[in-house]
């Protein structure tokens, strides 16, 4: 690991998870608030870079973007703002200045039509403007920082943010009946094992695109049933398709992600079941 590590996005999910799992090792963390770290300020973000290089460097892990799947097909300029120009200006930066650079990105990139894991080597094929902003940033990254690390990921759960088991857990405070998909299916992901997955990649000197996620595979549905039977709730769970949830934004029915890459280069995540009980004790 490499002695100093500065967040981007510091106070997100992620972000706050980079934080917890750093908290154990002998590592200077850098986390400065979005007001001090506005990613799409480039004065800024080069001011930030270079006061982090003059300290010594060390690695800088891109944890922020733009997130809000629905928002973002109204707000297409704020997204690609973020999510690609955010993250050109970053990865830009580091490379001048000799800085690691580690860019999570997501499993929107895909379409999730196909049967099966999804490799770094498929086609993409975003279905919204989200995916589409992603895999810009993707290639932002990759266009200016050649070395850089692009940590694939879904379905993140964890503590201080908005994900699906904390959305379970709400909803089964006041209702006694929940509807939830079956037809979409992928690898939950909590953001501990991500942060602790993401260091052991940097550790391990990776770089370009890898895949990383919870082992395992369920629907949205599974999920839910799981996180009721950990939380010692009994709620009826009504069985639907995704059309009982109009979206603007369209979202991949097969978001599992295959992780062999990660897995060659020693790294490998907790099976969701596992990590899902981790989360729901904590909540």
């Amino acid at each position: 690991m490499p002695s100093r590590v500065l967040i981007a996005g510091a106070g997100g999910m992620l972000g706050t998870a980079l934080q917890m799992v750093l908290a154990g090792r002998n590592v200077e963390v850098t986390a400065p608030s979005e007001a001090e770290f506005d990613i799409t300020d480039e004065p800024r973000t080069r001011a930030v870079l270079r006061a982090f290089a003059a300290a010594g460097g060390g690695v800088l892990i891109n944890a922020a973007a733009y997130t809000n799947v629905e928002a973002a097909e109204d707000n297409a300029e704020l997204a690609y703002r973020v999510n690609e120009t955010g993250a050109r200006i970053l990865a830009e930066a580091a490379h001048d200045l000799g800085v690691g650079f580690v860019h999570v990105s997501t499993d929107f990139v895909f379409d999730g039509t196909r049967d099966g894991a999804y490799s770094e080597y498929l086609v993409t094929n975003p279905l919204s403007v989200y995916g589409a902003s992603k895999l810009a940033g993707e290639r932002a990254v990759l266009e200016v920082c050649p070395q850089a690390l692009i940590v694939r990921t879904a379905w993140v759960f964890g503590p201080g943010g908005l994900n699906f088991p904390a959305k379970i857990l709400e909803l089964a405070r006041t209702r006694d009946s929940l509807s939830v998909v079956t037809d979409e299916i992928g690898s939950p992901t909590y953001t501990l094992d991500l942060a602790a997955g993401i260091l052991g990649l940097v550790d391990a000197g990776a770089s370009g695109i890898v895949h990383l996620a919870g082992a395992g595979s369920c629907s949205r549905y599974e999920l839910a049933a799981e996180v009721l039977r950990l939380a010692g709730l009994e709620r009826e769970l009504v069985p639907v398709t995704s059309d009982a949830f109009p979206s603007r934004a369209a979202r991949p029915k097969n978001s599992v992600l295959d992780c062999s890459r990660a897995a060659s280069l020693g790294v490998t995540m907790p099976e969701w079941r596992d990590a899902l009980e981790r989360f729901v004790q904590r909540a």
